[in-house]
């Protein structure tokens, strides 16, 4: 299947050129950039207004699935990176995001708090995927898993996709088990991933692609305990994952979101699985069951690239430029596992490490995309960059995850 991308008449772009799509689909995938409330040269819309921001963003996400020939009612995940200082209820703004879809099916979310974006007065940036298949649908709504969301599914599966949105340790009333506690956590989490995974005959084995999200502070030992945990869950070779320290999970005491992928045949049957790591790759500071690179089908799903060595140390530990660089080179050398490249990608997913300077954000972000985006030529991928105050380890600056699609021959 040839990829098609989009790019509407009129949509907002950036204060610095980019080669990006607004969306891209291919092989029955449909992924978008991450929207925002912007117009032309990245001026802000409706500055400090989440509402409004956030209808505008929806907008513009069913805009792009228009213009590459589908339609929203094929939405099945969206991820929400969003300003909260601790004044917004997140169950409250989900639910107010439902009846702005207003559409009938129901796809997974995962909530993302921040403390800033990269221009100022902005509030919501919002990634869409899509399955471009009007087959049935089969969800999982279950308040043994926790909260359930009017408009929204725990998890779903569309074809031989299932998708999780962020699971986590709060039960359905909103009670919190083991407060502040990310070990514990971790453990309630990934049971309960386990116990959707079953709905759909499904187990942990079959997960492609993973996302954590902790409140935890920037440094390698915080992380490593709840990343003991995960290592003990999954079997080895595992998915590829992507971790990332946030401020806050919207709910006070929460300290561990998760939200995943997983491929399964029609027929129920396991799906093989060919997982990539370049000879001399870098590596964490504790084993792990995770890949760098791992192709299901025609799909390759690439977790967190770094500016790291064998020995887990940061290199360029003060040059966003150096490790923007090193993390691309990372993606490709494992791409080149599986006989792909960059014009195979379809997402790029990047989070740096902001200032949180409304006289400096634009240019931390137009240095870092930049960087990025000469690795590409139009009509490139679609792509979403998020500032964070912090990564996983103190001196790493950032981080980039992609998924890409080339077809068999």
């Amino acid at each position: 299947m040839n990829r098609v991308a989009s790019y509407p008449d009129g949509h907002w772009s950036l204060a610095v050129d980019i080669p990006y799509s607004m969306g891209v689909m291919q092989g029955g995938l449909i992924f978008t950039s991450g929207q925002a409330d912007l117009i032309d040269k990245g001026e802000v819309c409706n500055p400090g207004d989440l509402s409004k921001q956030t209808a505008a963003a929806i907008k513009h996400i069913k805009s792009i699935f228009s213009d590459l020939g589908s339609d929203i009612e094929q939405l099945t995940k969206l991820t929400v990176f969003y300003v909260n200082n601790g004044s917004v209820d997140q169950q409250a703004y989900k639910t107010e995001i439902a009846k702005i879809l207003d559409t009938r099916n129901m796809p997974v979310v995962a909530m993302v708090p921040l403390t800033h974006f990269f221009y100022p007065g902005t509030m919501v940036e919002i990634d869409a995927v899509g399955v471009n298949d009007k087959g049935a649908r089969h969800y999982v709504n279950n308040s043994d898993y926790g909260p359930v969301s009017e408009g929204f599914s725990q998890a779903l599966r569309s074809g031989e996709f299932i998708f999780l949105g962020g699971t986590t340790a709060q039960a359905a009333c909103g009670e919190i088990a083991d407060p502040n506690d990310s070990v514990q956590q971790t453990h309630l989490a990934l049971e309960r991933i386990e116990k959707i995974l079953g709905e759909f005959g499904a187990d942990r084995r079959d997960l492609v692609k993973l996302n954590n999200w902790f409140v935890i502070g920037a440094n390698a030992k915080e992380w490593s305990q709840s990343a003991q945990v995960r290592a003990d869950f999954y079997h080895e070779p595992g998915p590829v994952a992507t971790g990332m320290p946030l401020h806050s999970l919207g709910a006070e005491g929460v300290c561990i979101s998760t939200d995943c992928w997983g491929m399964l045949a029609g027929d129920g049957s396991r799906i093989d699985k060919h997982r990539a790591w370049p000879e001399g790759h870098w590596d964490w500071p504790v084993h792990l069951p995770f890949k760098h690179g791992l192709k299901c089908r025609d799909y390759m799903f690439v977790g967190g690239q770094v500016s790291m060595d064998q020995t887990a140390e940061i290199i360029d530990p003060h040059s966003l430029d150096l490790q923007t660089a090193r993390s691309m080179q990372n993606v490709e050398k494992v791409l080149a596992e599986f006989g792909a490249d960059n014009n195979d990608i379809l997402k790029l997913n990047t989070w740096y490490k902001g200032v949180n300077d409304p006289d400096r954000d634009g240019d931390t972000l137009h240095a870092s995309v930049n960087i990025r985006s000469s690795y590409f030529s139009k009509p490139g991928p679609a792509s979403t960059g998020i500032p964070l105050e912090n990564l996983c380890y103190e001196n790493l600056l950032t981080e980039t995850e992609v998924i890409a699609y080339r077809a068999s021959k």
